[in-house]
This record gives structure tokens, sequence and C-alpha cells, in this order.
């Protein structure tokens, strides 16, 4: 082979290539004509997400790869997803209704007259609990204050175990 054929390709080119070795994070290639070695990087096999490259790409596969860069040792990198056009992204699905309503010719004030129902019944809970949450906690604190039994009023300081410690006085 001639050293106009091996020096003959240049960054942005897209090139025929076979695959040669597979590895974790990536493909080594023989660019044709030229015979010259190369390797595809794991993210430039395919647009969509790769985690086995033997899912995408077999040993002695052909495949065209665009050169994306060639490094001051001489190293190519090609990019098999730079030389194929972009896919259209898939339709996104349209988000499941939870709730359907019955009649599914219901007109705009209906559907309004329905929220402000739902929503008037959900204040109307929500204000009964709030009272009686407030009636509760007010119960507890000190508007009916319970004693521990011991009504007499001395001065002493108590530790957890109900000790008498020291006097105030």
């Amino acid at each position: 082979m001639s050293d106009d054929a091996l020096n003959n390709i240049s960054v942005g080119e897209i090139v025929n290539c076979t695959v040669e070795q597979l590895m974790p994070y990536g493909a080594f290639v023989k660019i044709l004509p030229s015979g010259r070695k190369g390797m595809i990087h794991i993210s430039e096999l395919s647009y969509n997400f790769v985690k086995n490259i033997s899912d995408v790409i077999s040993v002695q596969d052909k495949v065209k790869a665009k050169i994306v860069k060639i490094d001051e040792k001489g190293r190519i990198d090609l990019s098999i997803k730079q030389a194929i056009e972009r896919p259209a992204p898939a339709p996104r699905p349209q988000p499941k209704k939870i709730l359907q309503n019955q009649n599914q010719n219901q007109n705009a004030s209906d559907e309004v007259d329905s929220f402000e129902k739902k929503m008037a019944a959900f204040m109307k809970t929500s204000e009964a609990k709030i009272t009686d949450l407030n009636a509760r906690n007010s119960a507890r604190s000190g508007h009916g204050r319970r004693s521990n039994g011991n009504n007499n009023n001395n001065n002493y300081s108590r530790d957890r175990n109900n000790n008498n410690i020291d006097r105030d006085n």
C-alpha cells in the first residue's frame, strides 16, 4: 500500500471501517482502504444509551464512521453517531387521564362547577379537621391542666426519679 493511501485521511471525512476488536470502552476498527487503525468510543456508537458494546456492534462488522480527531501521536478517533443523521425523537406518550368523566361531552362550565364543588367540599373538611386539631391542642396546653396528684405546694426541685434535690428558699 502506498504512503498516499495511508496519509490520505482527514478529520471530518466519512470512511468505511471493519471492526477488529471490542473493548468495554469502545471498538477498534481498521479504516479501509488505508489499513490504519482507529477507535470508536462507546459514546460514539449510537444516539441511544449503550450499556454493552456487543449489543450494538460485532467483530468483523463493516461500518461507516466519521473521523472526528487525529491526535499528535497519530491516533484516530471515529464516530458512527456523527456519520449518520440523528433519528427523529420518538413521540411522547400522552398522559393517561386519572379521572375520566362519565359524560365526555360536558361543556366547560360543567367542569368549572365540578371543580368548584370539589374545592368547596375540600375546604369544608379541611376546616373541620383544623377546628378539631385546635380543640385538642388547646385542651393539652393548659385550659384543663392536670395535676400529678400531689397538691401540696412545696418548694423542692425534683430530678427525673422524683427525688427531692434541694430547696428553692
